[in-house]
């Protein structure tokens, strides 16, 4: 027997309304913004469900979109999202919840798998041959530690792997 699989369509800014499926249970996987009954997800969020073939993407026209084309929109609006994604996928793979940062390099917050506490971590996702500067870099810090968190930052290498460090205002250690 197939697997149910959710229904979206495509919004104008690149994110996607789920229009059919199974929303409460992608809303308590940690999945998407609910407002006023309206699922929406983030493109990280789209995608990683279009990869494991949970969801059925169409345009604004009924045209469907599969992995590749979606990928490529997002690319072309967004050309540095690639490394996003895959830190993501990481993320989720590791059986964290992700949802979105505070704006700015502080791209995603950590929930751990039962969402009963408030996000513990809050990931600076950092791809291989970026820059960055140390006045960014304590500035980042001492954002996330004003809010009582501890900053992750997630080098993706050239290779695909992704390493995580934990830093704080002292120290920077892999974790």
């Amino acid at each position: 027997m197939e697997r149910p699989r959710l229904k979206a369509v495509l919004t104008e800014d690149l994110r996607c309304r789920v229009v059919g499926g199974d929303i409460e249970g992608l809303v308590a996987k940690g999945f998407g913004e609910l407002t006023d009954g309206q699922l929406t997800l983030w493109p990280e969020e789209s995608l990683y469900l279009l990869e494991r073939n949970a969801l059925s993407l169409t345009d604004k026209d009924g045209t469907p979109l599969d992995f590749k084309s979606y990928l490529e929109l997002l690319t072309k609006e967004r050309p540095g999202f690639w490394p996003l994604y895959v830190i993501y996928r990481d993320l989720r793979r590791s059986g964290r919840i992700v949802k979105k940062g505070f704006g700015g390099m502080l791209k995603y917050r950590l929930y751990e798998p039962s969402m009963r506490e408030a996000s513990k971590y809050i990931v600076l996702p950092f791809p291989e041959g970026s820059t960055l500067s140390i006045e960014e870099l304590v500035k980042s810090v001492r954002q996330v530690m004003r809010k009582g968190k501890i900053l992750i930052i997630a080098v993706l290498e050239r290779r695909g792997e992704v390493i995580y460090y934990s830093c704080s205002d002292t120290n920077l250690s892999n974790i």
